[in-house]
Parts: C-alpha cells; structure tokens; sequence
C-alpha cells in the first residue's frame, strides 16, 4: 500500500483531499498497522491544547505515530512539525489528514517542503469500487499496445457510474433520492462550516453558487471574466474564490498544452468540479435528461469531466507518471492531452455516443502533429474495440477500468 510505503521513508505523511472522500478512513487503517496515537482537532480540548501549545501537543504519542485528523485547523503546527522533524528526522512521526491544505491555510507561516510527503485523496475510481485485485493503469496498458480483450460492460451501466461519481458514503445508498439529500447536507456543510472557517463571511455565503456554476459546465474552459460576471464579483475576486474552492479539492483545473511551456501559462484552464456526481446533483442531471435535448449535450460535457477525473485518480499509482492537458489551437481541440514524464503524449477524444464520428479522428490527426505522439485514442460509449494502424484505438469509456491487467 502506498501509505505504508510513504511512513516507512517520510517523518510527515499527508492525506489530502476533499471532505469525506475517505482520509480518516484510511488514517484509520495505518493506526491498525502501527503503534498510533490519533487525535482530530473537530474535538475542542485537542483544538485547545494545539493552539496554546504546539509543541507539547505534537509530543504527547511519544515514539508512537501520531495521527491528526483535520489539521487545518490548527495552522501554527507547521511551524511546530517543522522544527520537530529537523530534531528528529526519523520516518512515521506524524501522519495528518485535511478536508483543506494544510499548508496553504491562513496563519501558515513556513513550509514542510522536504519534510514531507503528499498522499492526494481523490472520490473513488470505478476500478476500486469494483474492488479489482489489480489497479486499473489505462495509460499504462495503452503504451503496451492496448493487448488482450477488454470486458465491456452495458452502456446503461457506464453511464449510471459517470452520474454517480465516487464518494464512498452516497454511493452507498441505492435510491437516488437519498444521494441528492447527502449531497445537499454535504455542500451546506461546506458553505456553513469549512469555507467560513478557510475564509469568512463572503466566500462562504457564495460557495454554493460557485460549485453550481461550475457543475453546470461539467468539463469546461475557464473564462474568468464571464464566471466573475456570473457571481456578482470582481475578476480578482473570483480567482481568490477559485483558489480557495481549490484549496478544499473542490475544484480541479486541467491546464492547457502547448509544445512550449511558456504556451501553457497564457492559454485557459478547463475547470470542474472533482466529481461527477456532485456535479450531477447540483446541475439537476438524471439518466432520462441525458437521452433528450439540451441534456444529451451536458452529458457530454460530464462524460469529459469523468474520463478526467478517472485518469488523475490513476495517476496516484499508474507505472507510468504522467501529467493532463488539454488542447486548444484556434479551432483545432483535443479534450485530453496525457503527457509522460519522458514527454511523449496520448491523444484523447471523449464522446458521449454510441458511435464514433469521423470528425473525432480528423481532429486526433491534424491538431497536434510530432513525432512525441505515442498514441491516439477515441473514448466513446460504444462495445467496439478496435486497434488502427500507427497506435490509434477506439475503445469504449470502460476500459479506463475494464482493460487487462499489464
């Protein structure tokens, strides 16, 4: 496991994530693994003896682990966890979890940076709420040629995970009724309780809408003069709230490419939310609005927001280190952009249909062209699979998950 991989080696372990996307969970299993002591600062004496005395508060497990759980909270323990791993700088000291990064919170005033390993916590992957016995590694199994069969499933039943999306705890409820009303106590408690606290009054009492306004466009391009102008605010105002809303691992923004880094800072982000299913919710979408007008074209749009959000959570442990993209060039556009670490790059087009249109190959062939591709790929609903000349392949959105294992 990977965690265990990090506290045998780092002093400071994080999990990072978003609220409820299962971080005390997994702290829970290291405390099973290890001698721990756990402490959560949601408990108002542990949040009183880490205010008013960091340090003792940091030595009370002695040699043992100690887990903090939401430490954000408390954002003066930097400092303290910083000169406690210079004394001592042996590995599984501390392991801390946060619904807000910990080291960007108001009041934090150094760093951890090499100190300390990041975990990032994503929603579930459909691959681990199918429990496979190997984790899915699609771009992996991609550069290997796409070998063996993938075991496709129903359409309906891909189209039932985009919409569900991955939090463990509404994903556990069948009706969708009862999903709606865990999202909607979900994001007033992060209006009412987590943005207050990160930020005040302003932010919190608009969090909601901005959450809304970006689920409404699933995967899209940010424009940030037209999301300012939707929220009521200045431009500067909503990059503050889009960095705070980040800051929560609310919000991801998959950034242009361009063969030139410096291409890549002028060009827009798309942004979304983290998770299709809170996207879903908060945009009113159902299976039967996908299938008529005006909803088949938003399903489109959170079919992209869902390949994405597959592959980033892929990324935690893929063989393969990669970084996302997309691409935009004039009128040419391709909606993901895998680039290695090696820097060739994967070409991706999502579509929400059960066929392919030709179009969807033209643009993989003529908007990027070098000699760094190393495949091309068309991601679409459809049970075909086929694998073209020059490492092209056509393949059902699925196999992100249902592909053999490398």
């Amino acid at each position: 496991m990977l965690l265990k991989e990090m506290l045998s080696e780092s002093p400071v372990v994080v999990i990072e994530g978003a609220r409820q996307v299962g971080k005390s969970t997994l702290a829970q299993q290291a405390a099973l693994a290890v001698p721990s002591t756990t402490v959560t600062l949601d408990d108002p004496n542990a949040m009183s003896f880490a205010s008013s005395d960091p340090v003792g508060f940091l030595h009370q497990a002695s040699d043992r682990l100690l887990i903090i759980d939401e430490a954000q909270r408390e954002p003066s323990l930097v400092l303290a966890l910083k000169r406690e791993v210079d004394q001592d700088h042996r590995p599984a000291k501390f392991l801390i979890t946060g619904s807000a990064d910990f080291l960007k919170v108001q009041g934090s005033s150094d760093s951890l940076a090499g100190r300390a390993e990041i975990l990032s916590l994503n929603p579930l992957s459909v691959g681990e709420l199918e429990q496979r016995s190997t984790p899915e590694d699609w771009v992996n199994w991609i550069l290997a040629g796409a070998p063996g069969d993938v075991q496709v499933e129903p359409v309906l039943q891909t189209k039932e995970a985009i919409l569900a999306g991955g939090y463990p705890v509404p994903l556990q409820r069948s009706e969708w009724k009862a999903r709606n009303r865990w999202y909607s106590a979900y994001v007033r408690e992060l209006s009412s309780r987590d943005a207050a606290e990160l930020a005040g009054g302003a932010f919190s009492a608009t969090l909601s809408r901005l959450l809304s306004l970006l689920a409404s466009g699933g995967q899209s391009e940010l424009v940030i003069a037209k999301f300012a102008r939707q929220l009521g605010v200045s431009e500067g105002t909503a990059r503050q709230y889009l960095a705070l809303a980040e800051q929560m691992y609310l919000v991801n923004q998959l950034p242009a490419w361009g063969m030139a880094m410096s291409a890549r800072v002028v060009r827009r982000p798309k942004a979304s939310l983290n998770d299709t299913g809170l996207s879903a919710y908060l945009a009113g979408m159902t299976l039967e609005k996908a299938n008529v007008i005006g909803g088949r074209e938003y399903f489109g749009a959170l079919t992209e927001q869902f390949v994405v959000a597959e592959l980033r959570k892929q990324q935690t442990w893929s063989e393969q280190p990669y970084r996302l993209y997309h691409y935009r060039q004039r009128n040419e556009e391709i909606d993901v952009v895998v680039e290695l670490f090696d820097g060739r790059i994967i070409l991706i087009e999502v579509k929400s249909g059960m066929t392919a249109p030709a179009d969807a190959w033209r643009k993989l062939d003529s908007a990027i062209r070098s000699e760094r591709i190393a495949a091309k790929v068309v991601l679409y609903l459809g049970d075909q699979v086929q694998r073209r000349t020059g490492g092209s392949y056509l393949l059902p959105i699925c196999s992100l998950w249902r592909h053999p294992a490398i």
